[in-house]
């Protein structure tokens, strides 16, 4: 009869997809394990050296009087950081970033790395990831001045990509070379979210500058616009004042000469002339 074994490996928020569920088929000494197909297992036998079956979704015979295995999600997993770090200027600030992470050999990753924890197998290793990697932030952030470290955050990604991938993966490769390996992990990306400077009155100080310049450019604005609508209102209150006074003289010449009258002005004005 076939019985599910106890969830190994439940994720918390943001570090996997979920619990790795592990199927457990038959009894006794004839069991078999089914693992899925996105989780690592590793299967070892008392008085074997090495490892019977290891590797991504591999099932196996399981004899609980001589048999033990192990399996870990093989998802990607997610660390948030938050660094409270002292810039060179010896002002604090805060680093927020994450770092995504996945297993890439799994027969170098389950000798050197601690998954025992039995309701998530994936914490102490995030727990020593997330130390290295507030380390290097740290580290990076002391030689850099606050300005640099608020503008422009790539040298702190590249410090910290570099640091994370020579502990994580070494500097050899998987084809056996003899070279250090790491401890079997992949970094997929390193972001830095944002950087907040933690003392309130630094950061009124560090905008001042900026909220003046716009001030002062808004202020200029204000006053070529007044003085394009001045301009605009005496050239409208001139044409109307050119237009009364045309329209009073024509009124006038209206009163000394009616029409009615017309035929004998063009004769005064023509024995005038």
């Amino acid at each position: 009869m076939a019985k599910r074994a106890d969830r190994v490996g439940p994720a918390v928020q943001g570090s996997g997809p979920g619990p790795v569920e592990v199927r457990v088929t038959g009894f006794w000494r004839w069991r078999t394990v089914l693992v899925p197909p996105n989780a690592f297992v590793v299967h070892t036998r008392r008085g074997r050296s090495e490892p019977l079956h290891i590797g991504l979704g591999v099932s196996f015979r399981f004899n609980p009087a001589t048999d033990a295995y192990l399996v870990v999600p093989g998802a990607m997993q997610t660390i948030l950081i938050n660094a409270y770090c002292i810039c060179s200027e010896l002002q604090g600030v805060l680093v927020q970033g994450y770092v995504q992470w996945i297993i890439e050999d799994f027969a170098t990753a389950y000798r050197k790395l601690d998954f025992s924890d039995g309701e998530d197998p994936m914490r102490l290793v995030n727990i020593q990831l997330r130390e290295q990697a507030e380390a290097a932030i740290k580290d990076k952030v002391s030689t850099m001045g606050v300005r640099d470290v608020l503008s422009d955050k790539q040298p702190i990604i590249e410090e910290l990509t570099a640091r994370l991938r020579a502990v994580a993966e070494g500097s050899g490769d998987a084809a056996g070379d003899g070279r250090d390996r790491g401890l079997g992990l992949g970094i997929v990306t390193v972001q830095i979210k944002e950087a907040v400077v933690s003392s309130s009155t630094l950061w009124e100080n560090l905008q001042k500058p900026y909220r003046s310049e716009q001030s002062q450019i808004a202020h200029l604005a204000e006053l070529t616009t007044q003085e394009v609508i001045s301009a605009r209102e005496t050239e409208a209150s001139r044409t109307a004042e050119e237009r009364r006074i045309e329209n009073e003289r024509e009124l006038a010449e209206l009163r000394y000469f009616p029409p009615a009258y017309e035929p004998v002005w063009q004769a005064i004005a023509f024995r005038d002339w």
